[in-house]
């Protein structure tokens, strides 16, 4: 296990270990910056909230096809059921440098992380969520997160494509009342999303927002649908 500590890319396709919960517990892997993860049918989990914080260098991270899958982050315990990790503890660091977060197929999803942590994702340059029955929004509202370290409107500054795609659940982009900025988004698909909410528009000075309440339709907000 030591000689996995100085991995750079790591794919995991059809693990052959029909019981596997997580991929791994407690491995520090600082040096990873590729994550894929296709068809691990039994997988509930990608990893722990101890393993989260050593993925600072991570850039990409792509799951697929994990029909089980429940969290992409668990909080590490004894107890047999994990449980997610609060979005306060998620907030500063983790993915502060990933470029490319890409979900497809996993319908026991229901959001991608804590909307906490969206504040961290300063680099993300390309966000896409497919094919999954169960997701309600891209971030999840978090109860335990401290109103004071979540900003109402949340700033993506570096995202420029966003694809929302045959996901029949989705309410929103982010559960809870937070409105998200997208100021360099040159692509957005939406497509049979037939229960979303969320209106985007474009701002007075052409960025791109995501409204996650009906307003009153005003001079400097451009909606697209």
């Amino acid at each position: 296990m030591q000689g996995l500590t100085s991995l750079e890319t790591l794919h995991l396709y059809s693990l052959p270990v029909p019981d596997m919960r997580c991929i791994w517990k407690g491995l520090v892997l600082s040096h990873l910056t590729s994550l894929v993860v296709r068809n691990c049918k039994r997988l509930t989990h990608v990893c722990t909230n101890v393993m989260i914080t050593s993925l600072v260098q991570l850039k990409v991270l792509e799951i697929s096809t994990c029909e089980e899958l429940e969290q992409i982050i668990a909080k590490g315990n004894d107890d047999e059921k994990d449980q997610i990790l609060s979005g306060s503890d998620l907030q500063s660091s983790c993915f502060s440098n990933l470029c490319r977060l890409e979900i497809r197929g996993c319908n026991k999803l229901k959001s991608l992380f804590p909307v906490a942590m969206a504040s961290s994702l300063k680099k993300l340059i390309k966000l896409e969520v497919r094919e999954s029955s169960q997701i309600l929004g891209v971030f999840g509202q978090d109860d335990h997160a401290s109103p004071i370290n979540v900003e109402k409107e949340i700033v993506l500054p570096d995202l420029q494509e966003l694809s929302l795609e045959q996901l029949p659940s989705i309410v929103c982009f982010s559960l809870g009342c937070y409105d998200f900025l997208f100021p360099h988004l040159e692509t957005l698909k939406v497509h049979q999303c037939p229960k979303l909410t969320t209106k985007f528009g474009t701002t007075s000075n052409g960025s791109m927002r995501a409204q996650s309440e009906v307003l009153l339709i005003g001079p400097d907000f451009l909606p697209f649908f």
